[in-house]
């Protein structure tokens, strides 16, 4: 099926609507609102939404995508077109699988893209093996690197919504921790509070986030400006805060979104003074997940980072992967090891070698 690629209004209430029921229902960080206030807060940025229509007219897929200039070895400028933007994670497309494939969507956004869009190299995410095996070989065969980049860790809830339930439902060794961690926290006299509202939190708070984030080690992106959080704390409703404080001292945080039935735990903060001593990022995970229970949520995206932690939670994983090619194919050859080297150098999974598309398939 040949699809017409047209750009869309994001303020336009039809698109809204497919968008929001198609892609953000998914990924809770390619909300709309969220999307804006991540373009004010990233220099030069902006979203742009596509959407495709049949000969009928009919809508069968959608689109969002940045363009942001880099610079390779210091000085050779290219302009890169990312789907869905450099720091909001998730699939940023939908397609009607009932309608088409991969294929054609693949094909007519290229096309729409070498049309309309000047850019040097094309970068598609988010991808996974098993679910995403026919999307990943359409785009080998376009012509694309593909490389494993980081790893998703989800929890699944226990229907009854009780925390009993979770901590039963995890091995003994788990289980046992888990609960020492918790008691731990109440011996310690820690306040939990979840904050719908929070940007008077954000003095409080903030230096705790560029702590974390300055000893990232894998899936890492540079550090949000306090601009940032502090127009998030003023929405209410886009996202929460959920902190941790010790008497009148904030000494932990994690910033949450939630949509329906899911919840996902975005950034974290901790003091390191306290930290290891207190189990402050379990105390966090562990309230967050009970949060989640708490408002009916039946799953928890908890993100890319500390896999091994999250195994004491009993998340699984899955591979995340990510797909560039530059608008030429002989020179995404010429250039494939420094776009390897490059993603490796960016999100640095711990533990293990960054495998290839061949691993994948």
């Amino acid at each position: 099926m040949s699809l017409i690629f047209r750009p869309a209004d994001p303020l336009d209430e039809a698109f809204r609507a497919r968008w929001n029921a198609r892609v953000a229902e998914n990924e809770l960080s390619l909300d709309l609102g969220f999307l804006r206030l991540l373009a004010d807060t990233e220099a030069g940025t902006i979203y742009h939404f596509v959407q495709a229509t049949d000969p009928a007219g009919q809508v069968r897929a959608l689109a969002c995508y940045s363009v942001a200039q880099m610079r390779v070895m210091r000085f050779v400028p290219l302009r890169v077109l990312v789907l869905g933007g450099t720091v909001a994670a998730g699939k940023a497309f939908w397609l009607d699988a009932d309608a088409l494939d991969f294929t054609s969507f693949l094909a007519g956004f290229e096309a729409f893209v070498k049309a309309e869009v000047r850019c040097d190299i094309l970068v598609l995410k988010e991808f996974s093996p098993g679910r995403d095996d026919g999307p990943m070989r359409s785009m080998a065969e376009a012509g694309f690197i593909a490389q494993m980049c980081y790893h998703r860790s989800r929890l699944a809830l226990p229907p009854d919504g009780r925390m009993q339930s979770f901590l039963d439902s995890l091995p003994s060794k788990k289980r046992r921790y888990l609960r020492q961690v918790l008691a731990q926290g109440e011996t310690a006299g820690l306040a939990v509070e979840v904050h719908q509202r929070f940007d008077h939190l954000i003095d409080a708070v903030y230096s705790l986030y560029l702590a974390v984030n300055a000893r990232a080690s894998e899936a890492r992106t540079p550090a949000l400006p306090r601009s940032f959080f502090a127009a998030l704390g003023q929405l209410g409703g886009v996202a929460q805060m959920l902190t941790i404080s010790q008497g009148a001292r904030t000494i932990g945080f994690g910033l949450l979104m939630q949509r329906g039935a899911k919840l996902k735990c975005m950034v974290i903060g901790l003091d390191y003074e306290v930290s290891r001593e207190l189990q402050l990022w379990y105390q966090i995970v562990a309230r967050a997940i009970e949060h989640a229970m708490n408002s009916g949520c039946t799953s928890v995206d908890l993100g890319s980072t500390n896999h091994g932690m999250k195994r004491k939670f009993g998340a699984e994983h899955e591979d995340i992967w990510i797909a560039v090619r530059h608008r030429s194919r002989w020179v995404t050859r010429l250039l494939a090891p420094l776009i390897r080297h490059t993603l490796a150098s960016i999100y640095r999974p711990a533990g293990r070698a960054l495998p290839t598309a061949d691993d994948a398939n």
